[in-house]
């Protein structure tokens, strides 16, 4: 019975709530659910983003996973003015009725998103961060700083865990981009994807005899 009512739910949002993606490019394989708004991103291959995000000025690679609820890029306020409000500056907000000025806005940073990124729920991410290959960012974390590759992150702000793997495996792992390989090989070698040395090995013989 549970399951079911988590499937009438999935269903439900599906139908009843759209998306807004503007000025975007997202590929053909990847997923975007209903309830997100995607501005001026480029989402690859293979990722998938869950329901309610919010990603702006943000470049996703391949095969990453984004849960619900993730805030990327957003906007930022000036700290060092008189006033934090949007309302003295040069910037389109629905949510503002009144300008008392049009001072020069903070310049949107781009964030960066490689492959293979697993995001969890409501997690925010800072604008102009980087997040690098293979990361594992925790539920509900607030990331504020660049993630090293294969690191997995947690807290507000977020901080180091550990890594996924020793550094050796890792750094075969960013050599390999086994993100660009080809559909054809990635099915012929999925079924090692559960033993990184196993399929690393694989491919690099594979490599050799072509």
């Amino acid at each position: 019975m549970a399951s079911l009512l988590y499937y009438y739910s999935k269903f439900i949002k599906k139908i009843l709530r759209g998306k807004s993606v503007f000025k975007s490019k997202i590929d053909k394989t990847a997923t975007v659910n209903s309830g997100c708004s995607i501005f001026r991103s480029i989402i690859g291959r293979g990722s998938y983003i869950g329901y309610d995000c919010e990603i702006i000025n943000t470049d996703i690679g391949a095969f990453c996973s984004l849960a619900s609820g993730i805030h990327i890029g957003l906007a930022e306020h000036p700290i060092d003015w008189v006033s934090t409000s949007p309302v003295f500056q040069d910037v389109v907000n629905s949510s503002v009725k009144i300008k008392y000025a049009k001072l020069p806005s903070i310049p949107s940073k781009r964030t960066l998103i490689e492959n293979d990124v697993w995001i969890g729920t409501n997690v925010i991410i800072k604008a102009g961060v980087k997040i690098g290959n293979g990361a594992v960012i925790a539920s509900g974390a607030v990331v504020t700083k660049d993630v090293a590759p294969y690191a997995i992150v947690g807290g507000c702000p977020a901080k180091l865990i550990k890594y996924r793997f020793e550094d050796d495996l890792i750094q075969r792992l960013i050599a390999s981009q086994w993100w660009l390989l080809e559909d054809k090989d990635l099915k012929r070698l999925g079924k090692m994807f559960d033993n990184p040395e196993e399929f690393l090995d694989a491919l690099n013989k594979a490599i050799s005899v072509s």
